[in-house]
């Protein structure tokens, strides 16, 4: 049989996932905030899910997700096996781990707390009114394709505006842009 499976996250409209859920799911992919809220209010439950796999737990616990994935917890009837996928394991993952799972193991890959040795790092300092000028003079070193991370939204539609001015073929991707423009990025 075809797995159905139920992308929940904000900007996709609740109606599409509902028409969805009318029919069943296998398998759900969420964000915690509209997982709570579908959970909250009734429009499908965990009472037969026994697996469940969090993704960035580490990036999930520092931004204060800690709890809604708590009170998702409490949504399970059934013993689950729960995985948690994180590139570090800062003491909140660790301490969360040994409050909200039953015998969490540890599993590292590579060297644990270190950067993957086939990784070169650069660090380079510049000040904040040179960063953009500077930016563009590494993209002209650098062979695509290259992401950009930014501190804010705000920062990525600059730096993006930028680029597009400059003539580099760049696209920006952030929260707070439509689902459609996510999806073309």
């Amino acid at each position: 049989p075809r797995l159905r499976t139920l992308l929940c996250m904000g900007g996709i409209d609740m109606r599409d996932q509902r028409d969805i859920l009318s029919s069943g799911v296998h398998m759900v992919c969420a964000t915690p905030g509209r997982l709570m809220d579908m959970l909250s209010k009734k429009k499908f439950n965990l009472d037969m899910c026994t697996y469940l796999c969090m993704d960035e737990a580490d990036r999930l616990i520092d931004v204060g997700f800690d709890d809604a994935i708590r009170n998702t917890l409490s949504f399970f009837k059934r013993q689950r096996q729960t995985v948690m996928f994180s590139a570090t394991m800062p003491e909140k993952v660790k301490e969360f781990a040994q409050t909200s799972l039953t015998r969490p193991v540890i599993i590292n890959v590579g060297r644990a707390g270190a950067a993957n040795l086939d990784v070169v790092q650069e660090v380079e300092y510049v000040k904040q009114e040179a960063k953009i000028v500077y930016l563009l003079e590494c993209l002209k070193k650098t062979a695509p394709p290259v992401l950009i991370f930014c501190s804010n939204q705000g920062d990525v539609d600059d730096v993006h505006e930028y680029l597009l001015l400059k003539g580099v073929n760049a696209t920006a991707i952030h929260g707070g842009k439509q689902q459609s423009e996510r999806r073309m990025a």
